[in-house]
């Protein structure tokens, strides 16, 4: 709880900062720094839409904390959800892409018009999020005259009161992302298909939705944005291909079995620190992948918060 209380903290005083920011654009991107930015991570779909952001990323916040990484932020998008640093309070009904504009503001308004970049970290849907995110900045916000936002009431626990700007922000400084399990390509399953009919998150993360369709594959900051996806062979929600989309990524990490014949879950590829892997790994320079032993998930997910696109 006190790890909370100081994020919640160090929310307050961003949040109070920006209050009195001009609507100056940014002169120009930041550089890219040596992995230790503030990181935001962004948790995936739940059906209950009571998801506790401490209880899903408690295991990466603290391994990033332990290294160096010391200002971790958890965002959440339900009405439900608990224990989370920034938190929109919608529903299992609000569009991804109507998420990922909250998210787009959210970024905006404490650290991109403040020229700071961030590091994004995100499970499953997540994912999707935060890359619409940027793809909206992209197609409805680049080139645009920044906002006066300097008189916005922001309530960290209530983002969707904020009363942002209609369209999206004119840009976002998004250093790296890493995704664990996130149907970049939607989800086929029955199990989706029938969540469909009752829950409009569902119905986005179709494959060839009109959402999926409209997200690109790795889009870009103002800054560029170095992606690296982790997946699971074991996976029974989110398919190989969907989770590396077809190893697209500038950097991307297939988990098998450990050396005790242990498995990741759609879910414990997050929460995974130790071990030594089985793992097929490459990345969009190259033509195919390599398998070997390969460090735990949260430990590559360190490695992808590096700038890693000279590599």
């Amino acid at each position: 709880m006190h790890k909370l209380a100081r994020s919640l903290s160090l929310i307050g005083a961003i949040v109070a900062a920006t209050l009195i920011a001009t609507a100056t654009a940014a002169s120009a991107a930041p550089a890219r720094a040596d992995g230790h930015r503030v990181t935001v991570m962004v948790h995936g779909f739940d059906r209950e839409a009571d998801i506790s952001c401490s209880g899903a990323w408690n295991s990466a916040r603290n391994l990033l904390n332990g290294n160096g990484w010391g200002d971790v932020v958890t965002f959440g998008y339900y009405n439900k959800a608990t224990n989370c640093d920034l938190r929109l309070r919608g529903t299992t009904d609000t569009r991804i892409q109507e998420v990922g504009r909250q998210f787009a503001w959210t970024v905006y308004y404490l650290y991109s018009s403040k020229d700071i970049a961030i590091d994004v970290v995100t499970h499953s849907m997540g994912g999707l999020v935060a890359k619409a995110a940027i793809e909206g900045v992209n197609r409805y916000g680049v080139g645009k005259t920044p906002p006066d936002i300097s008189g916005l009431t922001v309530d960290p626990d209530h983002i969707g009161a904020t009363d942002w700007p209609r369209d999206w922000p004119p840009f976002l400084y998004i250093e790296d992302m890493v995704t664990f399990a996130t149907p970049h390509q939607g989800i086929g399953s029955a199990l989706v298909t029938a969540c469909a009919i009752t829950h409009e998150q569902c119905s986005d993360m179709r494959p060839g939705s009109g959402f999926i369709s409209w997200l690109g594959k790795q889009p870009q900051s103002q800054m560029g944005t170095d992606y690296t996806f982790l997946a699971s062979r074991h996976d029974d929600t989110v398919s190989v291909d969907s989770a590396t989309n077809k190893r697209t990524a500038h950097h991307w990490a297939l988990y098998d079995e450990n050396a005790s014949g242990g498995t990741l879950s759609h879910t414990s590829i997050r929460n995974t620190s130790t071990g030594d892997w089985q793992v097929e790994y490459g990345g969009s320079a190259s033509e195919e992948g390599e398998s070997s032993t390969y460090a735990a998930p949260l430990v590559r997910m360190m490695d992808g918060l590096y700038d890693q696109q000279a590599q």
